[in-house]
């Protein structure tokens, strides 16, 4: 038993022991820092989408028109429409009207007497 707790002392001791713990002990600080400064990126990225409408001074040559009842189901779309500008939306309704536009065939749009090029951003 002597011995073996000699061992250990003389590796209390050695300064060498201790930089090695210390640069072990950073690396797995800076892994998980890392980590987490990725993971809040991808998630930032996920969540920041927008939708945008900017209206249009002349009649273009291809569109599609979209009722009042169809924007009631698209919230972000009608807000963009409305306001004419970036309108934040989640991931589901933001696809969701990708889809709708898709479907129709046209991202240019009529709205009442009005025509809006729809565009979709993200971070």
């Amino acid at each position: 038993m002597p011995i073996e707790k000699k061992k250990l002392d003389e590796n209390k001791n050695n300064p060498y022991v201790s930089i090695a713990k210390a640069l072990g002990l950073l690396i797995v600080v800076s892994f998980l820092l890392f980590a987490a400064f990725f993971t809040l990126g991808a998630y930032n990225h996920m969540y920041s989408k927008a939708i945008d409408a900017r209206l249009l001074d002349t009649v273009p040559d291809e569109f599609v028109i979209v009722t009042e009842e169809e924007l009631n189901k698209y919230p972000a779309l009608k807000e963009a429409i409305d306001t004419q500008s970036y309108v934040k939306a989640n991931p589901h309704e933001w696809s969701k009207t990708i889809d709708f536009l898709d479907e129709k065939g046209s991202y240019v749009v009529k709205f009442e007497d009005e025509y809006y090029e729809i565009g979709f951003m993200t971070a």
